[in-house]
């Protein structure tokens, strides 16, 4: 069968339709012709039950006279007498089983002795398919039976001619209904084979509506479920044509995000740049503060570099920065020290020397630069924020915390969210969150007693301990 469900649902729809019309009709002929022969049956045995009443008529009043002699001649002359049916044999015995008269006709070769059946009940019928032929009997007066044996050669060959002729026509009729039934359906189906074609075509090259010449008019279901058709078809072009719009709208918003995520990532090292600049000309005759800051413009070009790359990363995929060292996140105090000036904010920092951490450099700079400017941002004047970083047990740990009014119930919401979300208050907190979920790292947010919060990250580097 696997043949059959390889066919296009369209085809075996109306051909299995055909096949079940093909097989009822098939069956309705069989039992017209096996009702058929059984009617033969039963006419054939009144016939053989009228011819032995005549018969007994004729015997009867030498069976009552028990003259023998007058049973054997009317016996004879029923032979003789009766053109319309060809007996083969005539018998008259009693219950007990004797033969009181037997006669068979001339063309019998061998006779054949009446079935056992004839003491089964007072008349009955019996077929004999080697000599085509039957047995019928009756009783006849008290103790008697007599018993007729009929050929019915000419009756069956004439029977199985007409059950054949029967099948015959069946069958072709059966063809005929198969075979208009399967046109019929075939012709029913032409919209869904129409509306079939446009889903095809829909999902190899888009939707495209139903021309108005194919949709039937006088069929007001498939009428209504093609326009609804055509009404979908018009819809998702409408909306692949907002989604084109979308799509460059998007694109103009992204490159927007990107252009904004520089310049907030880029001021920051910038400002501490200038700082080491001014150091230069205040104190470049001192080689000790000469060299430390050109050591930090060094390391603040690579941030800048970092920066880009990092901004780029997620939309286009790059190799890791260098581990982590415990300066950079000095180099990140040293940039916000002047802004928490400003501010008049203190900056504490836990930060012990630890060997390299197989983390992106760049990327815990940035989180640990956006995390200390929005701590310093929301702190009153007076208040101190402080950077935490730890590396134990496999596990690198980054913290702020500040003395402020708390994070907003957005902020937080914003960092602990399962699902990715986009922030349009805090730039910072969603570059953190981005850097954060491209290292695995994992969020949380801490109130801590008498004011203010902190933030703590966690990251597992790749390799389990410290290079």
């Amino acid at each position: 069968m696997k043949w059959f469900v390889r066919l296009p649902l369209l085809v075996r729809i109306p051909l299995l339709a055909a096949i079940m019309i093909f097989l009822i009709a098939i069956s309705v002929t069989q039992i017209a012709v096996f009702s058929l022969s059984r009617q033969y049956e039963l006419l054939t045995e009144r016939v053989g039950q009228v011819y032995l009443d005549g018969l007994s008529a004729a015997v009867l009043s030498s069976y009552q006279k028990k003259d023998t002699e007058g049973i054997h001649r009317a016996l004879r002359q029923s032979l003789d007498f009766y053109l319309g049916v060809v007996d083969r044999q005539l018998v008259l015995i009693d219950r007990s089983g004797g033969v009181l008269a037997h006669v068979s006709g001339p063309n019998l070769e061998s006779p054949t002795p009446p079935p056992d059946a004839v003491f089964a009940g007072p008349k009955g019928y019996a077929y004999e398919p080697e000599s085509r032929s039957i047995w019928v009997w009756r009783e006849l007066g008290e103790s008697g039976v007599i018993a007729a044996n009929l050929d019915i050669a000419t009756f069956a060959q004439e029977r199985s001619l007409l059950q054949l002729r029967l099948m015959l026509i069946g069958a072709l009729m059966s063809i005929a209904a198969a075979l208009g039934g399967y046109i019929a359906i075939r012709h029913m189906q032409r919209p869904l084979k129409t509306l079939s074609e446009h889903l095809s075509h829909a999902v190899a090259f888009g939707p495209q509506k139903i021309e108005e010449a194919r949709i039937p008019q006088g069929d007001e279901e498939t009428h209504t479920l093609m326009q609804a058709y055509n009404r979908m078809t018009e819809a998702v072009q409408d909306r692949e044509r907002l989604s084109e719009q979308l799509a460059k709208q998007d694109q103009q918003a992204l490159l927007g995000r990107i252009a904004a995520t520089l310049a907030h990532e880029i001021r920051n090292p910038l400002t501490g740049m200038m700082t080491a600049l001014q150091t230069i000309r205040m104190y470049g005759d001192d080689s000790r503060s000469r060299r430390e800051a050109l050591d930090f413009i060094d390391r603040g070009i690579q941030s800048l570099q970092g920066v880009a790359e990092a901004t780029l990363n997620a939309y286009r995929p790059r190799a890791q920065g260098p581990d982590l060292e415990s300066r950079d996140l000095h180099d990140v105090l040293l940039l916000v020290m002047p802004h928490a000036a400003r501010k008049g904010v203190g900056v504490a920092q836990h930060v012990p020397s630890h060997a390299p951490v197989n983390l992106d450099a760049f990327k815990i700079r940035q989180i640990a630069l956006n995390l200390l400017l929005n701590a310093i941002q929301t702190s009153p004047p007076g208040g101190t924020v402080a950077l935490h970083a730890s590396y134990q047990d496999g596990l690198f740990t980054l913290k702020v915390s500040d003395e402020g009014t708390g994070l907003p119930r957005h902020a937080r919401d914003f960092l602990l969210a399962d699902e990715a979300a986009r922030s349009d208050r805090s730039l910072g907190l969603e570059i953190v969150r981005r850097l954060a979920g491209e290292m695995q790292g994992r969020i949380a947010v801490y109130d801590k007693e008498g004011g203010g919060s902190a933030i703590e990250l966690k990251f597992a580097p790749p390799r389990g301990d410290a290079q």
